[in-house]
């Protein structure tokens, strides 16, 4: 009798060389969207809509409640629809600063819930490292980082600019461009200048004075005109119905006595023009905060250099934008990090507090920041970075000790 030899049917899966002890060994494959990292992100998500809501409705209420009397009076249409209207023009530029800081507290509200029920331990006793537990931290910044920028780059914009079409709320009032401002104060190159702007386009002076100096800071010219309207193309201002006075008298003069009453008159010229550094733009939203700014014109106005203004708010803004896009998802893996490191056994109330402290003072840093940024202070790349790169150090770093740990 032949005996044929054994052949595997088809379709049998291989069999695994055995452990010592006997059982198979199964091959370790990542699975970066596989079960655990989806049932997490969701539960991220979950806990995000439910964070930014209750944090929408305090930040919507405090900012309606001093206003509420003109909001509800705007406009023909009844007053619990111009609430409703106005609250949700409201929504991208209150939400979007308090992005990162609620995805810090929805990843830790997650993680606690996972220690507490046991599943962080039993993911543990796995052999699973805490390093791969970080990817739905990652895919949720992912997420939010572009949705964060579009909300603030975009949407906020656009909103307050239908406030102020609307007229409605007391933002939309003050930053009116249809009527002149108020005198305001400006240093240009060429002296101090006192005018109204009206906003336009395109923007123009009213009641315009200039006052000249010399070197050694003593007045020797006045302009006054009742309007000036830039020439196109040209750093020309062109003056309606002039008066001038003009100091001729030589410098050591000027210091040594004053001007005869007869000579400090004002003396009516003919319609002239006046070299002013002044960019238009700048004019056209003066007084406008940057947040509140369209894409296109922050990006022209963080550009320029001389043009008679300061570009540090402009370009720190522009450079706050741009960090969105990363500040989420580091808010996130460091919640998720700290969370695995400190709260991996249990969650008490002092190590809790201590977690979402590092949270708030992160969210605090990134607004101290800003404003260090705005005054000049720090370079509108570093406020705009500092706060992402050192939560990603931090991070790494905290990953490091315990894999090397381990």
């Amino acid at each position: 009798m032949t005996i044929a030899p054994f052949s595997a049917p088809p379709n049998t899966a291989p069999i695994h060389a055995p452990t010592p002890g006997g059982a198979p060994i199964n091959p370790v494959r990542l699975a970066p969207f596989g079960l655990y990292t989806r049932h997490i992100l969701a539960g991220y998500l979950r806990s995000l809509m439910m964070i930014a809501a209750v944090l929408l409705a305090i930040a919507e209420t405090i900012d309606l409640w001093p206003q509420i009397d003109m909001v509800m009076a705007s406009g023909s249409a009844p007053a619990w629809r111009n609430i409703v209207y106005f609250t949700t023009l409201r929504i991208p530029g209150l939400l979007a600063p308090l992005i990162p800081f609620a995805t810090f507290l929805a990843v830790c509200l997650v993680e606690i819930a996972q220690t507490r029920s046991g599943e962080r331990l039993f993911i543990a006793n796995t052999g699973r490292s805490p390093l791969k537990s970080l990817f739905p931290a990652v895919l949720l910044g992912l997420l939010l980082g572009p949705a964060t920028f579009v909300m603030d780059g975009y949407l906020g914009p656009v909103s307050m600019a239908e406030q102020m079409r609307q007229k409605t709320g007391r933002d939309a009032q003050r930053l009116d461009r249809t009527k002149p401002s108020n005198p305001v104060w400006m240093q240009t190159p060429q002296g101090v200048l006192s005018a109204s702007i009206a906003f336009g386009p395109p923007a123009s002076l009213r009641t315009l004075l200039l006052f000249r100096f010399d070197a050694a800071s003593l007045l020797t010219e006045i302009d006054k005109a009742d309007a000036a309207i830039r020439v196109p193309e040209t750093g020309l201002w062109q003056l309606e119905n002039p008066q001038v006075w003009h100091d001729a008298r030589p410098a050591d003069t000027r210091a040594a006595r004053p001007m005869p009453p007869e000579q400090t008159r004002l003396i009516p010229t003919p319609p002239y023009a006046i070299t002013l550094t002044l960019d238009p733009l700048w004019l056209s939203v003066y007084g406008m905060e940057a947040q509140y700014l369209p894409l296109a014109t922050l990006q022209s106005l963080a550009s320029h250099t001389q043009n008679g203004y300061d570009a540090a708010p402009y370009r720190t803004r522009m450079a706050m934008l741009l960090a969105t896009l990363i500040l989420p998802g580091a808010m996130a893996m460091l919640a998720s990090t700290l969370c695995a490191t400190r709260l991996a056994y249990g969650a008490s109330a002092i190590a809790t507090g201590g977690v979402i402290a590092w949270g708030y003072a992160a969210h605090a840093a990134t607004r101290a920041c800003l404003l260090l940024g705005q005054t000049g202070t720090l370079p509108a790349w570093l406020a705009a970075t500092l706060v992402p790169g050192t939560l990603l150090v931090s991070v790494v770093l905290i990953h490091w000790r315990g894999e090397r740990g381990r």
